[in-house]
């Protein structure tokens, strides 16, 4: 690699429906929200990577050197702001609004960026990136709502969203 390269490693917490992953992923010079959001990638490489049930999160099952991870089957992830690109000022990020997002087995509340009065006729997968981005976020298992998680940033998947609720 030439001195004019340059590849940035993220940090990320990768939430699925029974495990916690953590480990790094080398995402080029793009933050690690364009890589989850690219749709010519079906996985995402980390390496370092430890697992832990989500039902105890700080005891490690596992350590693997590398990991491949199906974007399809991850819930969210928690990562460092700089890790996420926020759409330009636009129509579409008019407004922060309190968040209240349910998936498989977790709410999550954080502050959204989008339109003023969100239309959902408008605000459509197609129209949007797989990986919704939210800030300050808390993520509660559940099951066992005394396991909880913070993040500045999330980026949460939108096939896994059963709800997605909005307030000012």
């Amino acid at each position: 690699m030439s001195s004019s390269q340059y590849s940035r490693i993220a940090q990320a917490d990768f939430f699925t429906t029974t495990h916690r992953i953590s480990g790094q992923v080398v995402t080029g010079s793009k933050p690690l929200s364009d890589l989850l959001n690219d749709r010519s990638l079906s996985y995402v490489m980390a390496s370092n990577v430890y697992v832990s049930r989500l039902e105890e999160p700080g005891e490690i099952g596992a350590h693997v050197s590398t990991a491949y991870l199906s974007k399809d089957n991850v819930t969210f992830v928690i990562v460092l702001p700089r890790e996420v690109r926020l759409a330009e000022g636009t129509r579409f990020t008019a407004q922060e609004h309190k968040a209240l997002v349910t998936v498989p087995g977790f709410e999550i509340r954080g502050r959204f960026l989008g339109p003023r009065h969100v239309d959902i006729q408008f605000f459509s997968p197609a129209s949007c990136d797989a990986f919704i981005v939210l800030r300050d976020t808390t993520a509660q298992m559940v099951s066992l709502p005394e396991n909880t998680f913070f993040g500045e940033a999330m980026l949460v998947n939108r096939a896994r969203l059963e709800s997605f609720g909005l307030s000012e």
